[in-house]
This record gives C-alpha cells, structure tokens and sequence, in this order.
C-alpha cells in the first residue's frame, strides 16, 4: 500500500466514526435526529392531551 491509499483509509475511518459519535450524540442528548423530529413533539403532546381529558 502506498502512503495516499493510508491516508485515504484513515480519512474514510475518521468520517464514518464522526457520523456514528454524531448519531450517539443525538440519542444520548434525546435531540431529534432526522428533519421530521419536530413532528415527533407533536404526537407526544397530542397523546399527553387526550390522556388529561380520556384519564382512566
């Protein structure tokens, strides 16, 4: 192996463990992680309302 291919191999590595720790960030901080993450809220707030008004 020459020393550009090295170097391309470590490049390669480093973005893809970037892009996983991105990931994990996201999940342990409980962000939403796609753009539709705000929908998410949405839902939980309707589902939250309906529980105060329908309690068991």
């Amino acid at each position: 192996m020459g020393l550009i291919d090295i170097i391309i191999l470590i490049v390669g590595i480093l973005i893809v463990l970037l892009i996983i720790s991105y990931f994990i960030y996201k999940k342990f901080k409980k962000e939403p992680i796609g753009d539709c993450g705000c929908c998410a809220n949405k839902g939980n707030k309707l589902v939250k309302d309906y529980h105060k008004k329908y309690k068991k």
